[in-house]
């Protein structure tokens, strides 16, 4: 199976957890930001190329003051990495501040999808296990932390030039402000995304992710 995973904004808390994921079938891509301390977890990362691939790496200064744009923006700009992103058979967008030494996850979304599809019918007809997104689920939102998608669900949402997908999040982040208050949380404006591209939110029955790692 060739997999590729996606690493955005901060690096800070990085640890072997991801080890798991990677294999000689995996390619590994990066957008993070120019900040003090960065370089040592650039090197960290770096160590972990004989386990897979290849790890692309792209650094920027910051440029977006509100966090969950700039973290959209950073996760956008790690896709556009991918040039051939319709040769990978799935994609993991994944965090590194997960505490945890080991990820309780498995590739498997068929079960997910059948299970969500027989429990919601027929909220899923007309949709195949390729077009939805998997994750954690906490009431009405996606942990987007760590999620399993496939690169028709990436197209969807993030095939877009860069002004248009900016002006996508800031008008559904000033939307959301206006009905919630400036304060929401940010996994609503990605399940908000989601939903508006018409990627269902699946909740990734094998998947169990922990809270945040402090920053270092």
């Amino acid at each position: 199976m060739k997999k590729a995973i996606f690493i955005s904004g901060h690096l800070n808390g990085l640890s072997n957890n991801i080890i798991p994921l990677l294999d000689s079938n995996t390619d590994i891509f990066v957008h993070t930001w120019e900040e003090q301390g960065h370089n040592r977890w650039i090197t960290k990362l770096n160590r972990y190329s004989k386990a897979c691939n290849s790890i692309n790496i792209v650094t920027e200064k910051p440029k977006i003051d509100r966090k969950r744009i700039s973290y959209l923006y950073s996760t956008y700009s790690s896709f556009s990495l991918c040039k051939q992103l319709n040769t990978y058979d799935i994609c993991i967008k994944f965090k590194p501040n997960l505490d945890t030494d080991n990820i309780k996850y498995i590739t498997n979304t068929q079960t997910s999808f059948s299970k969500a599809k027989l429990q919601s019918r027929p909220l899923l007809e007309g949709f195949t296990k390729e077009d939805c997104v998997y994750g954690t689920v906490h009431y009405k939102s996606i942990d987007e932390r760590f999620f399993t998608i496939y690169p028709k669900g990436i197209n969807k949402v993030f095939n877009k030039d860069k002004k248009t997908f900016y002006e996508e999040i800031t008008k559904t982040d000033k939307l959301l402000s206006s009905l919630l208050g400036t304060d929401y949380e940010g996994s609503l404006l990605w399940t908000k995304l989601f939903e508006q591209n018409q990627v269902p939110i699946i909740q990734d029955i094998n998947l169990t992710l922990p809270n945040n790692k402090q920053w270092q």
